[in-house]
């Protein structure tokens, strides 16, 4: 048959089945000719567009065969016809699946090694995480041409709320960081991004909770409409003539007839198609044979045709990739609500890790279902799967024909149920406010284990506490077997006991028994006697007195009968008639009982329902103030979302005002930047969120107010600051030797100069200033004495005396007072040691083989502690805990897989590291807890300091950024300082803690306020306005009611 289908000129298959139709496949695409041009002609005026329609009405075909190959074509004539077009659909990471998009389009990522390729995917995913315009960053930094047009296509948008856990704040959070990034791409000119989504109808109103979005899609979206028969006609035709064949009219009719209305059997309708084809290829018996309604019929028509291919694929599996197949259908569909179930991508690896086998064995399953005549399962057959590859079900109506499938939804839906009633009374369990469970739901639970066999993997997809669930149920189970063992030895005793007891009891009784009968006996025998001597005298005497009494008897009983039968004859009718009267009281009480009984029972059910009644109306009551409050606090907390979200939208559009396009625009900016600020405090956002401060930062920046002044007096590279832990003096030394005492009150920045510039040979590295604010020491490469030996210079702040300190080897890398002492730390000799010093004696304490790069002492004066650099190629670190009150015992209290860099220690000994990387990570001394890391930077860290206030940590780093990270909410994005243009060597916090200075190649010392209510108070005593009307309807929206920015300035005349 093949070969004659080749002779005669048929083409592959025309019909994709349940998947949509590819880019490549427009040929193929027949039914909506002329409806892409508005979608279009919408995405070049508004760079956005939403094409929106019902499950299976072919949003994804219609896009990738009807838009997208106008647009490559040049469509849009007001911009270049050069485009980049990047698809991605949210699933479970929204963020992280837009990162892997970007970079699909690297040549150099995709022949990258593994490793290089999640570097780079990290890079971008974070750059995308940052700020809000992370995603035109990252489009620049891939950007090869001025004239390239990049189009973000979001397929199936509806995964963003499918996924969406409300109840995890981190789920919450990406959703509205990815609406953002594609709300902020759209406005920001100066490159040319558009946006474009598809979307199924009845998630629509899931986007009202981003204002934003919203309005894009009222003022730009296509409603794919409802395919009419012709165009239906066209569909079916259409590929079958590209296909080199042709259909019987009569079959075209019975498939529009059994497609009827509903856009949902589009899908089918393709499946069917392809099945009919491919029938109809291997059984064609003559040439020029069209496709009929024997083939049609012969594949189990649009009503089965779906259940048996399935199927059939499952029915070329063995037992053990059975079971296989069912894990893997489980995992990527889910259940919600009574009858809906929707699809669930999973990345290969995970699927596996849940089914318990190998990805090969996995791999095999797939294609069964993925193979080209089939396309049941993505990514299609022509794409090289591994344990990254995302799987899914080609269309959700799989999920509705296949029953098979059906029965598998439902039976991990009963699993996923019981094993969220397990993990919840897991959880009361543990807080003490739950029992162990018993039967019947302990066995319930038992049985669900026997029969789903479930892993972490799966465990941990809904619920993250397996091993406490787990842990929960096998206790369960051991402390009811143990009542059970208890209760049967129990029995038993009581058994045993009772059997002794009885056989002695009987014992007893038998003996006894004898005894009685023995009495008896004799008993009998006398009586019996007695009575024959009795009876004899009694005859006798009877028989004498019996004839002389008869006669005077019979007299006196004749009297008697006469007058007895009078009496007895009044008597009877006396009682005749209180029988009468008695019977008549009877009747009537128990008429009278029956009537009260029932009066009582009324009364009861009366009762009964009058309570059942203020019951239900309590409970609905109750119900109904649940529900108010839920509503209450669900609009509130929608209100606080928008006004978060128009936060800080304003605080970026007012970093794009500039200085130089006239004071009106610094007046604007100021006043956005302070309005997203009162929105921001008002509802409850970050109070240090990154757009919010730099808007502030900004704004005074380009007022020219103090807080934002950097302090200059040095002619080149700041390597070394230092604030006096009391007093108010900030201390900076540079490259060329010169040494500067800044007094910090406040706005003011004054001066003084404690050394001079001695050039090149004097390049100071670390500055270190006692409690009292009355020594400083200062190192780094100066000048080797004639020994060799090299030297520190020590400052009397209180008499203005310098001297020299020598005893040291090579450059002082660090210098560090004991607090409330004169005694200091310095790290020499290329980081192999450590010495001490009492401002006249130099003395070596540490000596280390691995070199160390940085060190801290805890605020007690205790402990040091030191990070490490072990090996040169491919280095790894260690911390190392140094006792200072235990001859500087040491241990390694963590290492690390990079090689570390810097350290800094809190006043509550909490400790921070930071590596070759910029990773950082953050543990308690003497804690078991797992450390923190905090990711932002992407090159090495030079230096890390704790506020003493308990803030900050802040942390400087080779990627020309300080980030503040706000201790309190550390799973928060940090403040990110990136006003530098060159690295950043050195930083110190103010000794008030409302500033951050920081020493970089530049000649100037960079200073940050850390104090936002402080930014906020000083914007509105510099400027003269607020918003006007118009401004607030374009900056901030129109639905919301007018408020002045500033309210000590009054109101305009």
């Amino acid at each position: 048959m093949t070969t004659l289908t080749k002779d005669i000129g048929i083409a592959e298959n025309p019909f994709p089945g349940l998947r949509p139709f590819k880019i490549d496949e427009s040929h193929l695409f027949f039914g909506r000719e002329g409806q892409s041009d508005e979608v279009l002609l919408k995405l070049s005026k508004n760079r956005f567009v939403g094409v929106i329609g019902p499950s299976g009405s072919g949003k994804s075909s219609f896009v990738y065969c009807g838009v997208l190959p106008i647009l490559y074509g040049g469509f849009l004539t007001d911009t270049s016809p050069d485009w980049d077009v990047i698809v991605t659909r949210p699933g479970a990471g929204p963020i992280d699946n837009l990162a892997e998009a970007i970079l699909q389009k690297d040549a150099e990522y995709m022949v990258s090694d593994p490793e290089e390729q999640q570097i780079k995917k990290t890079i971008i995913t974070t750059l995308l995480k940052s700020s809000s315009l992370g995603l035109v960053e990252a489009l620049m930094q891939s950007r090869r041409s001025k004239s390239k047009n990049f189009l973000i296509l979001v397929d199936q948008f509806e995964e963003l709320f499918r996924f969406k856990d409300s109840t995890d704040t981190g789920t919450v959070n990406e959703t509205l960081a990815f609406v953002n990034l594609l709300m902020e791409a759209i406005n920001y000119l100066d490159v040319p991004i558009y946006i474009g989504i598809t979307m199924r109808s009845d998630f629509i109103g899931d986007c009202a909770q981003f204002p934003d979005l919203t309005k894009k899609l009222n003022d730009s979206h296509y409603l794919i409409p409802q395919m009419t028969r012709e165009q239906k006609r066209r569909a079916i035709e259409g590929p079958v003539a590209v296909g080199g064949a042709t259909i019987t009219s009569r079959l075209t009719q019975q498939l529009l007839n059994d497609l009827g209305d509903n856009p949902d059997q589009l899908p089918i309708l393709q499946h069917s198609l392809m099945r009919t084809w491919s029938y109809w290829q291997k059984n064609i018996d003559i040439e020029g044979e069209e496709l009929d309604l024997k083939h049609y019929e012969a594949i189990g028509t649009m009503s089965e045709a779906l259940s048996l291919h399935a199927n059939e694929a499952y029915d070329e599996l063995d037992e053990s990739e059975k079971e296989v197949c069912e894990s893997l259908f489980k995992a990527i569909t889910e259940k919600r609500g009574e009858n809906f179930g929707i699809r669930r991508p999973t990345r290969l690896g995970e699927i596996a890790a849940i089914a318990d086998v190998g990805e090969e064995e996995l791999i095999r399953v797939i294609d069964k279902f993925r193979d080209p005549g089939r396309s049941l399962l993505t990514p299609p057959m022509t794409v090289k799967m591994d344990s990254k590859s995302m799987i899914d079900i080609s269309h959700e109506s799989l999920m509705r024909i296949w029953v098979r499938l059906k029965n598998w939804v439902d039976d991990e839906a009963d699993a996923v149920q019981m094993y969220m009633r397990l993990s919840e009374a897991a959880a009361m369990y543990q807080v003490g406010k739950a029992g162990l469970w018993r039967p019947p739901d302990l066995q319930l639970a038992l049985n669900w284990k026997a029969k789903h066999n479930p892993t972490l993997v799966w465990g941990q997809r809904y619920h993250p506490a397996y091993e406490r669930t787990m842990i929960f149920l096998e206790y369960s189970r051991k402390e009811f077997e143990t009542e059970q063992r208890i209760k049967e030895l129990q029995a038993k005793r009581r058994l045993r006991i009772a059997r002794i007891t009885a056989l002695v009891m009987g014992g007893l009784c038998i003996v006894a028994l004898g005894f009685l009968v023995f009495a008896f006996i004799q008993r009998a025998e006398a009586i019996r006697s007695a009575d024959v001597a009795q009876q004899a005298r009694l005859e006798a005497e009877e028989a004498r007195d019996l004839a002389t009494t008869n006669e005077k008897l019979a007299k006196e009983n004749e009297k008697k009968a006469i007058e007895e039968e009078r009496q007895a004859n009044i008597a009877r009718a006396d009682a005749e008639e209180q029988r009468d009267i008695a019977n008549a009281a009877l009747a009537d009480a128990q008429a009278q009982r029956i009537r009260a009984e029932k009066g009582e029972a009324d009364a009861k059910r009366q009762t009964a329902i009058a309570v059942i009644q203020k019951n239900r109306a309590d409970s609905n009551a109750t119900i109904a103030q649940a529900n108010e409050r839920r509503a209450r606090a669900e609009k509130e907390r929608a209100d606080k979302l928008r006004f978060q979200a128009i936060a800080k939208a304003m605080a970026v559009k007012s970093t794009q005002f500039r200085k130089a396009q006239g004071e009106e625009q610094v007046v604007l900016k100021s006043l956005l930047a302070q309005q997203a600020y009162n929105y921001n405090t008002q509802y409850e956002g970050n109070k240090y969120d990154n757009d919010v401060y730099y808007g502030l930062y900004e704004a005074l920046r380009d007022l020219d107010d103090p807080m934002a002044k950097s302090l200059g007096g040095h002619k080149k590279s700041i390597r070394a600051l230092t604030s006096s832990p009391s007093g108010n003096h900030v201390y900076s030394a540079g490259t060329l030797g010169k040494v500067l005492r800044w007094s910090v009150n406040g706005n003011e920045r004054l001066a003084d100069t404690l050394a001079m510039a001695r050039g090149e040979s004097h390049l100071f590295r670390s500055l270190a200033v006692n409690s009292d604010d009355n020594i400083l020491v200062a190192g780094g490469n100066l000048p080797e004495n004639k020994d060799g030996s090299s030297f520190i210079e020590i400052y009397d702040l209180s008499s203005g005396n310098q001297r020299n300190l020598s005893g040291f080897d090579g450059s002082v890398w660090k210098l560090i007072f004991q607090r409330n002492s004169n005694v200091f730390y310095a790290l020499d000799n290329n980081g192999k040691s450590i010495k001490r010093s009492d401002l006249n004696s130099v003395t070596e304490v540490i000596s280390s083989v691995n070199r160390i790069n940085d060190f801290s002492l805890s605020q007690d004066g205790q402990w040091l502690i030191a990070v490490t650099q072990v090996g040169e190629t491919n280095a790894t670190g260690e911390v190392v805990l140094y006792d200072l009150e235990d001859g500087y015992s040491a241990s390694v209290i963590h290492k690390h897989r990079r090689a570390l860099l810097a350290t800094g220690i809190g006043n509550d000994n909490s400790v921070a590291i930071g590596d070759v990387d910029g990773l950082i990570k953050v543990f308690k001394l003497f804690s078991n807890d797992t450390p923190s890391d905090l990711i932002g930077h992407t090159s090495e860290i030079d230096q890390i300091e704790f506020s003493a206030d308990g803030r900050f940590i802040a942390t400087a780093s080779k990627d020309k950024t300080v980030k503040l990270w706000n201790r309190k909410e550390p799973n928060t994005q940090p403040i990110n300082l990136k006003d530098h243009p060159t690295w950043v060597w050195t930083i110190t916090f103010s000794p008030d803690n409302n500033q951050i200075l920081a020493g970089t190649q530049e000649s100037v010392v960079r200073s940050w306020p850390t104090t936002i209510e402080a930014m906020s108070d000083e914007i509105c005593g510099q400027i003269d306005r607020n918003l006007s009307k118009d401004e607030w309807t374009l900056f901030v929206s129109e639905d919301i009611e007018y408020e002045k920015t500033c309210e000590n300035i009054p109101d305009s005349e």
